[in-house]
């Protein structure tokens, strides 16, 4: 694993954890991203600036490309994630592909190669990662942490009796503690209960639909 460089005007440095894993971040891209796959409830575990993939250039000379992040989702399946703006896809395509072409070739510690050492690499960019993604991850995570069952059931059932679209500040009418009812506002949304009707960033005006 690669430690991202020391914070200077064109990285964002930091880290968070997942899993009791620390995860590293050097951009705000990269930022974003990470609490995107840390959103997730299909995904056991992440790992930053990991794996190193081997492909061949223009030329034919084996070069090594580090990935930053790695997935591993519940059924095992494991994904490299490369994190770049939309403005280089293109060259990240023709990347990808030659990764693919070794067949996930990841170079370890001690100079030896694993093939296959993933079943996927998927580049994320800011087109995923949106500033509104990540305004709601941060807030549904922080929800998670401070759940109140008896909340989430009083707003469940009120929302079982509820038809059509309507706004997630509705929801908070003559409530008696505005801070869990929006705690399992977020909750229910994070439970598919609640489906909000664009992936902006979620406030009392967001339109919320129930699925049934």
């Amino acid at each position: 694993m690669r430690k991202p460089p020391a914070t200077h005007g064109k990285t964002l440095r930091g880290s968070s954890v997942f899993q009791n894993t620390v995860l590293y971040h050097e951009s705000d891209l990269e930022r974003r991203v990470s609490t995107y796959l840390q959103l997730r409830k299909d995904v056991r575990a992440i790992y930053s600036q990991y794996p190193v993939l081997l492909y061949r250039d223009v030329g034919g000379v084996l070069r090594e490309h580090i990935c930053d992040y790695c997935v591993v989702f519940e059924d095992g399946y494991v994904v490299a994630v490369p994190v770049k703006h939309a403005c280089k896809m293109g060259g990240m395509v023709d990347l990808l592909e030659r990764i693919k072409a070794e067949g996930y070739l990841r170079k370890n510690k001690n100079g030896t190669v694993t093939a296959g050492a993933v079943h996927d690499i998927r580049l994320m960019t800011e087109r995923e990662a949106t500033y509104g993604v990540y305004q709601n991850a941060m807030r549904i995570m922080r929800a998670r942490r401070m759940r109140d069952e008896a909340e989430y059931n009083r707003t469940l059932a009120i929302v079982q009796t509820v038809t059509g679209r309507f706004r997630f500040g509705e929801l908070l009418r003559g409530c008696q503690d505005r801070a869990a009812r929006r705690t399992a506002i977020l909750l229910l949304i994070d439970d598919g209960v609640l489906v909000p009707e664009t992936q902006g960033p979620i406030d009392d005006l967001t339109m919320l639909t129930v699925r049934r």
